[in-house]
């Protein structure tokens, strides 16, 4: 029996029946890895502790859409709406148009104990996931990314206030800005970036080890710490960390394409936008034309939209 009639007789035989996946965008390789190895379909769930558990699940007797966390549960009533610029929540979404995910039934959440921690989640039974996301003309629900600044590690939430706070506490640092750096394995893993004082002067090692030794969560240390003349901020004096996840990718994957795969004259560019929040573009020189096919699967392990051109 060679190779390919042992992996088909092995997916005949095969106890599993199904999977599910939720917690953090599913990398589309990974579903078609899942459905080669065991010959099912990987089926992805929405849900939140606030809405008593699931809200959306992509139907097992269906064939899983790709991208899609599917169908609301009975009595779930989710919407997509647009994000004013206040940050309030406005009007429905047309179709296709991303927005952000709203749950609305008896199953959710009056609130918090804390009901200072209430205010831009809970408003009159509407529970703001703080996902991005979008419809599809039958009513489907696709995850676009999140408007909210959590760092999502492997399905583990980390919070970028505690590697923020913990950094500034370091007598050198006068800033610093934890954001999500793109991985291929788990999503996304902490970056930081952090503005030194006037005339200080301190490594970057020096600052691992000082991460290590404050931040009690080892998967929030951070995977990568770049200090910066000036982090950059938004006209009322926050943080602008759009940008700085922009930086943070381009950062991966000019690493990636240039040292790792050995295409040095590669061009990466990285701006928001795009179905899935962030969208990548790798330019390559006529000479590397055979290499596009390579790298497009490579990229298709991430989690932001890519695009790979020859010029």
């Amino acid at each position: 029996m060679n190779a390919y009639q042992n992996a088909a007789f092995w997916m005949r035989s095969s106890p599993v029946r199904t999977g599910l996946t939720g917690a953090a965008l599913l990398p589309p390789t990974v579903g078609a890895r899942f459905k080669e190895v065991t010959g099912q379909h990987l089926h992805k769930v929405l849900g939140m502790t606030e809405s008593s558990g699931l809200v959306r699940i992509d139907p097992l007797s269906g064939l899983g859409e790709v991208g899609s966390v599917g169908w609301p549960l009975p009595y779930t009533q989710v919407d997509i709406l647009r994000l004013n610029e206040d940050g309030s929540l406005g009007e429905p979404c047309m179709t296709d148009e991303v927005g952000v995910i709203t749950i609305k039934g008896d199953h959710i959440s009056p609130g918090y104990r804390n009901s200072a921690h209430n205010a831009g989640l809970f408003d009159d039974g509407r529970l703001n996931s703080g996902d991005l996301g979008y419809k599809d003309e039958q009513g489907l629900i696709y995850i676009a990314g999140r408007s909210k600044d959590l760092i999502i590690r492997s399905g583990h939430n980390i919070d970028p206030a505690m590697i923020e706070n913990a950094m500034t506490k370091h007598p050198a640092v006068k800033l610093a800005a934890a954001v999500g750096m793109p991985d291929a394995y788990a999503g996304e893993l902490p970056a930081c970036f952090v503005e030194l004082l006037p005339g200080a002067n301190v490594s970057v090692e020096v600052l691992h080890q000082h991460a290590r030794s404050s931040i009690d969560e080892r998967p929030a240390w951070p995977k990568h710490i770049q200090t910066f003349d000036a982090i950059p901020l938004t006209t009322v004096g926050k943080i602008y960390k759009p940008s700085l996840r922009c930086d943070a990718t381009k950062r991966k994957i000019t690493d990636l394409v240039q040292v790792e795969i050995g295409l040095t004259s590669a061009r990466v560019d990285v701006v928001v936008g795009g179905s899935r929040g962030m969208r990548v573009t790798v330019t390559l020189s006529e000479n590397h034309r055979s290499s596009v096919g390579y790298l497009e699967a490579t990229l298709a392990a991430f989690l932001f939209e890519s695009q790979v051109y020859v010029a």
